[in-house]
């Protein structure tokens, strides 16, 4: 199955400060991460709000560069190349974002938007208008600008500019968290419609299990900057393992000890955990496979 991103080992931190900028602490946002990306193999990571899971996507497309661990695009570790050398690769991979309001340029037209994420050769009036076609928005909107449309129209413009230089792998960071529930729904349809149309490969992420299960094949767990569990989406949520994807999935499934979660030198969900044992406030557990393809880290497997 061919590659496309491959992270390794990946970790970042952040430095927060209190209300007042006075004091600090050190975050750690990404812990040791190491995952895949294939060709035509649509990937969800799921976790809950201030998880990390938009944070590794930056980091899969090097806009957040990583504190250590290296991410490859193709094979090519592509960690330290400049920005410059970045453009081919962010050609190939696109992103789009939660919220297009902020996104898209608020200055710029519909036409200029799709115009300029495109190769400077395919800049044309034909192309934008096939471009607007793709994605369901009339010819006169390439005059409008991102204040003049609703939240789903937007949400077109901004998949139209990730489509207009024709990626291979678009990266969705909660491309329906702002829209109503009919608006959603067209925006799913109309991304699985691309992706036959053009061949693409999407990262889904969301908090939302049941958008996942509907867009994706493989399902990545993550809590608190951790993988904790991974495997085909026909794996994971017909038989989840780890106790938090159960919670994700069902939240009366578990009962949660902790609402608020404190720092462990263990699993990090130990805290919240109702099967927590002693080890697990005292050891990390390790990412394994319980069976093929599917993989967690919790010492209930062991």
């Amino acid at each position: 199955m061919e590659e496309i991103i491959r992270c390794e080992k990946v970790k970042k931190t952040f430095t927060v400060r209190d209300f007042l900028g006075i004091n600090k602490r050190v975050v750690l946002a990404i812990d040791n991460v190491s995952m895949t990306i294939n060709k035509g193999v649509n990937t969800g990571i799921v976790g809950e709000s201030g998880s990390g899971k938009t944070t590794l996507a930056k980091i899969l497309l090097l806009l957040v560069r990583p504190d250590d661990g290296s991410v490859y695009y193709k094979g090519t570790n592509i960690t330290k190349f400049s920005e410059t050398e970045l453009r081919f690769f962010r050609k190939n991979v696109r992103i789009i974002f939660q919220n297009p309001f902020k996104s898209l340029n608020p200055r710029a037209n519909v036409e200029r938007i799709i115009k300029e994420a495109m190769p400077e050769d395919e800049r044309k009036t034909k192309k934008i208008a096939d471009v607007l076609d793709a994605v369901g928005l009339p010819q006169n909107y390439k005059d409008r600008y991102p204040h003049q449309m609703s939240g789903g129209e937007r949400q077109r413009v901004a998949i139209a500019r990730a489509i207009a230089g024709n990626p291979e792998c678009i990266i969705a960071d909660e491309p329906t968290g702002n829209l109503d529930a009919t608006t959603e729904v067209y925006i799913l349809n109309l991304l699985d419609r691309l992706k036959k149309i053009f061949g693409l490969t999407y990262v889904f992420i969301s908090h939302n299990l049941k958008i996942v299960e509907k867009m994706c094949e493989k399902i990545i767990v993550i809590y608190r900057g951790n993988i904790v569990e991974q495997g085909l989406i026909s794996q994971v949520l017909k038989s989840p393992l780890h106790p938090y994807t159960c919670l994700l999935y069902n939240p009366v499934s578990i009962k949660t000890i902790e609402t608020v979660d404190k720092t462990s030198q263990g699993c990090p969900f130990a805290y919240r955990c109702s099967f927590a044992k002693k080890i697990c406030f005292e050891v990390k557990p390790q990412l394994k496979e319980k069976e093929k393809e599917h993989l967690v880290a919790c010492f209930l497997y062991e």
